[in-house]
Formats: structure tokens, sequence, C-alpha cells
């Protein structure tokens, strides 16, 4: 009979990802998996507790208890918990209060200490696979002594650059959820946010000011750096500067954002949800291109102009057009944000129909991508209503069922058509 392995003898044993890697082991203990892959480091308790940390020592997701921990930078921590409602199986969300989070950060904290103070009196098992390499002694002693030098104090004096450093994030579109943001402009300087979301006052970094910001994010973010090649280059405006601008922002990205091998960042996305001038033109696009943007999320509410309407938005079908094939002419891929429960009870056959005839017109080609957004989750719900009786949860869904078959001609041409709720993916 086969003894089934635990996750930490399996990672040891065929953990390719973890080009190097350890086992620690203790009379009556369960296996300890040790490891890096890129940008972190891991330890499993055989099944669980899991820990994950970037490197420059600060955990970023947890596993214990049977509840899933996600650490956010500015401070947050949410608990996640999979629950069965009914046939499904769904993920609860909530904030841990400061008192929890804190007490959660020392508990991890601890746990680095703990491992520390035995190492001497366990036995190491290095990885069988040739191609993986065992992590030496002193340099998991480092790494363990970084993690436990995040106590409460050095926390608080994280969170307090990182609200120096970025002013209040406004949307971040589903393509680039792991990527570096980085705040050309802030805020919203029309004064509505994509699909009703709040609107925040608007400031826009010249291209100076920028490249200060993009030293001090890169010192902020430190060795987490390692874990994406892409940024994202906010707001929802940057695209309707001037060219020049956008090229020294790239610019400076390039210039930054470096590792010991050269650039650290090679793709840049960015978002823009009114297409009417002023735009990036064709050449600007395609300097921007030569720069390293390489995906640009256009957000359209709704293929029906009255209903972007009454979101605020004025810009007409040819804009779209217009930008959207000069961004394909640049080399560019797309990403087209839509939403699903716009136009409400009122309108919701011109809504689907019209957004389904206009995203079908345009010149989306194989890479790119169509998400279909729950306009629940981004409308500020303290902000004003947009006017149309909403619809019921039964409608929402059948709604979303027709705007897949509507669009599922698009898979002819490699475009994905993809349903994604901000509140799943979060974290």
């Amino acid at each position: 009979m086969t003894t089934q392995q635990n996750e930490a003898a399996c990672l040891l044993e065929k953990g390719a990802l973890y080009t190097r890697r350890e086992g620690l082991l203790w009379e009556g203990r369960d296996l300890v998996f040790a490891g890096f892959k890129q940008g972190v480091f891991s330890l499993y308790y055989g099944d669980a507790p899991i820990y994950h940390f970037d490197l420059e020592g600060r955990w970023q997701r947890a596993y214990l208890r049977d509840r899933h921990f996600i650490r956010r930078l500015d401070g947050p921590i949410q608990e996640v918990d999979r629950v069965r409602d009914g046939a499904n199986l769904v993920m609860r969300r909530r904030t841990l209060e400061p008192a929890e989070a804190r007490r959660l950060d020392e508990e991890i904290r601890g746990v680095a200490e703990t491992l520390l103070a035995d190492l001497a009196g366990g036995r190491r098992l290095d990885p069988p696979d040739d191609k993986a390499r065992p992590i030496e002694d002193a340099e998991l002693r480092e790494f363990l002594g970084r993690v436990a030098s995040w106590d409460a104090a050095a926390w608080e004096d994280f969170e307090a650059r990182y609200r120096r450093a970025y002013r209040p994030q406004a949307f971040i579109p589903p393509d680039c959820p792991n990527a570096l943001v980085l705040q050309a402009t802030v805020g919203d300087r029309d004064g509505r946010g994509f699909a009703g979301g709040a609107a925040r006052d608007h400031e826009a970094r010249n291209p100076e000011e920028f490249a200060a910001h993009a030293r001090e994010i890169a010192a902020l973010i430190g060795g987490r750096l390692a874990q994406t090649r892409t940024a994202f280059l906010a707001g929802s405006d940057v695209l309707r500067l001037p060219g020049g601008d956008v090229t020294a922002y790239l610019e400076s990205i390039e210039r930054e954002l470096r590792d010991e091998d050269g650039p650290a960042i090679d793709d840049v996305h960015a978002f823009l949800d009114e297409f009417q001038d002023p735009v990036l033109n064709l050449e600007g696009l395609r300097e921007a291109r030569r720069g390293r943007l390489a995906r640009i999320a256009l957000g359209v509410e709704s293929g029906a102009p009255e209903v972007r309407r009454a979101y605020g938005k004025d810009w007409c079908d040819a804009d779209l057009h217009a930008f959207a094939a000069a961004a394909k002419d640049a080399g560019i891929g797309l990403s087209v944000l839509t939403l699903v429960g716009a136009g409400g009870r009122e309108r919701r056959s011109e809504h689907v129909e019209g957004t389904r005839r206009l995203i079908e017109s345009l010149l989306l080609s194989r890479g790119d991508l169509v998400f279909l957004m729950d306009e629940r989750e981004l409308a500020d719900p303290a902000g004003a209503a947009v006017g149309f009786e909403p619809l019921d949860e039964a409608e929402w869904t059948q709604q979303l069922a027709e705007l897949r078959r509507g669009l599922a001609g698009l898979r002819e041409r490699g475009v994905k058509v993809v349903p994604y709720s901000m509140v799943k993916q979060s974290g």
C-alpha cells in the first residue's frame, strides 16, 4: 500500500517552481518545506499551515485554521473562507479588525522565530531533483531573521510610507491583477469614475514628479518587484495627456525600476474610458508601444449610448472605433471591460444588443480579452443612483448568459470572453 505524501513532501520532491528548496525534519513532527521561487519564499508544515513571504520577509498569504489570509501592502488583512451554499462553493471574505490583524502578524513572526531557534536540532533533507539547489544554512537563517524583524513597529512604519507614496487608488482593470501600480494621474479629471465608481479629486504628475514617484515605489516595494514583470500606469486619463508626457512616464519606468539584469518591467498596461479627443493618436501610440506599453483596457459601460450617458459618458461609437483601430495598428493588445446589469430593467435589451454589436465591431484579435463585469461591484454605494431599476439576481444571471451567447463568435478570432467578479478575484 502506498503512503500518500503530504504537501511539504511533494514539494520537496517535485516542486519544480521552487528552484531552491529544503526539507526540515524533527522526530515526531511533520516535514517542513522551505523554498524560494520567483520573488517568493514559502513554508509548508506538512499539509498546513502554509505561509508565503516576499523577498523583504513580509508575509503575503497564509493558510491556517482552515482559512486563507491575504495581507495587502497598505495594511488590511482579508480572511477568506470557502463555504457551501446549496450545490455551490462560495468564498466569504472579511477584513480583520486591527487587533486581530496585529495578532496574526505577531503569530506569523513567531513562526519564523521558532523555526530559526529549532534549526540546530533538525535534520536537513536536500531536494532529490538535481535541477534544484538546496538552501544554504546561512541563507535560510538570514531570511528567517528578516521575517522575524517584521514586528508591529516595522509594519506601522511601512504602512505609513505606503500611504505617503500612493494617493487613493481608483479602478485597476482585471487584466493586470498582480501588476506594480504607478500613478501618473490620480482621481478623475471629469468628476466621474468608471461604471459609476467613486470620483476622486484629480491631479496629474508632471514627468519629473512621476520619476520621483517611481523611485519611491521601487524603494518601497523592494524585493517584491521580483514577483511581476508588469506595471500598470494609472489613472484613467493617462492616455489623454500629451504624448511627450506619456513617453516620459514610460522612460521613467524603464530607468527607475531595474534589477540585476536590467529593466525589471517588460510590459506596461493602461486604462481608458473616454475616447473622444484628446487621446493619443497613432504616432503617440506607436511611441508608447516602443516604450513597452503592451495592453490598454477599454472601459465600455455599454454599447447603448443612452445607457452610457447615464454614467456621464458622451463619447460616440466612432470615437471608440478610431482609438481601438489606432491601438491595434500600433501593436498594442486590447481588453474590453463592459458591464452586466447596466441599463437596469428599462434598457436591458438595448444594453445587451448594443454592447454585443459594438464589441463585435472592434478590431479585436487573438490574445485580446473581453471582461463581463458586475456593475454592482463597481458603483459607488454612496454615490447618486445611475437612474435605472436594478436587475434582480435571476435577471442579472440571464443577462450574463445573453452577453456570453451574443459574444461567442469572438472565439473564432481568438478573443476570450471572461465573466469577472472583483469580489472573488480581489487580493
